[in-house]
């Protein structure tokens, strides 16, 4: 096995607060989906397909590929720049659709966008391998989903 090949345990455990953050998305999504299974409205819907999908599913896609594919790890500054702008973007984005706030929504996309760009930064420079180009297409839809 080749050096490239093998994942680097500590970006893995320093990941740990996208891993946390997504898992709580993921059983957020599904309690409010059980709890409100007997009178569901679009407004719910979008927000246990959001929480599952968006914060929880690509959020541990992007730290995962991340981990795997960044030809070194990423500094601690970045990681918690990562993290903040892309849950704190959620966040926003998530209350400003529930409170019927748009500047908030516009806000949290502007910022989801910074957040997508700071990961793509983080691989600058693992450059050629499909996995990469791979990664870079599934921030390519987040983009795009942001702007829907």
């Amino acid at each position: 096995m080749s050096s490239s090949s093998v994942i680097n345990v500590t970006a893995v455990r320093r990941a740990w607060p996208f891993w946390m953050a997504s898992l709580l998305a993921m059983v957020a999504g599904g309690l409010i989906s059980g709890v409100l299974a007997h009178e569901p409205s679009r407004q719910v819907m979008w927000l246990v397909a959001y929480l599952v999908l968006v914060v929880g599913v690509a959020q541990t896609v992007l730290a995962a590929g991340q981990v795997t594919l960044a030809a070194s790890p990423a500094p601690t500054s970045l990681l918690a720049s990562e993290w903040i702008s892309f849950n704190g973007a959620n966040a926003l984005v998530i209350g400003g659709t529930l409170w019927s706030r748009p500047a908030w929504v516009s806000l949290g996309a502007l910022l989801f966008a910074a957040a997508l760009g700071l990961f793509l930064y983080a691989l600058r420079g693992a450059i050629g391998r499909w996995p990469v180009w791979l990664y870079r297409l599934l921030v390519a839809l987040l983009a795009c989903s942001a702007l829907v």
